[in-house]
């Protein structure tokens, strides 16, 4: 996996994070835990086997973020909620995936469209700023995958539009990373 490939890079170019990225990154690390563990909740609805398979799939992907960001963002600089990243992210994967594979694949594609969206905001501005042109390849391999993450989940959850109820969910999910975002960079 290609994300593997950068983490041998960063060790061996000693790439480190400029200060103005840090709580960005840290939010990078605290997401990228959180999503781990929507995948190890998820897992547990062991019955669903469309669950189980992307589930472990994505895990795989997720996984290699963090070691990503784990390597990237001294420890020190890490958030100080990461426990509850971990609750809230096992949370949201466990309860969704009871409620059937589209309520999964909905909440996978929300998640999936907020984080996009993050990491792009951080690409448009190191890149924008040319700064850390390691980091900004980083980032865009990780929003890369992330997008067929997304990708994958809306075409499974099927094509039939959305009900009040799943874009109801949708907007929650998005108003609760944007919450988790703004207090993982401070925090």
């Amino acid at each position: 996996m290609e994300t593997l490939k950068l983490i041998e890079k960063y060790k061996a170019n000693n790439v480190s994070v400029p200060k103005n990225m840090i709580p960005s990154i840290r939010s990078d690390h605290a997401g990228e835990t959180g999503a781990v563990w929507i995948y190890l909740g998820a897992k547990c609805v062991f019955w669903n086997k469309k669950i189980k398979k992307m589930s472990i799939e994505h895990y795989e992907t997720e996984k290699n973020h963090l070691l990503v960001m784990k390597h990237i963002l001294p420890k020190a600089n890490r958030s100080k909620l990461l426990i509850l990243w971990r609750i809230l992210g096992f949370s949201l994967g466990f309860l969704s995936a009871v409620g059937g594979y589209r309520t999964f694949c909905i909440t996978i594609q929300s998640v999936e469209t907020f984080v996009e969206k993050h990491y792009q905001e951080q690409i448009e501005f190191l890149y924008k700023n040319s700064i850390s042109f390691d980091l900004l390849k980083v980032l865009e391999i990780c929003c890369e995958e992330e997008v067929e993450h997304k990708i994958d989940a809306k075409r499974d959850k099927g094509s039939s539009k959305n009900t009040f109820f799943e874009n109801f969910w949708s907007s929650i999910i998005s108003s609760g990373s944007s919450v988790a975002v703004k207090a993982s960079k401070l925090i």
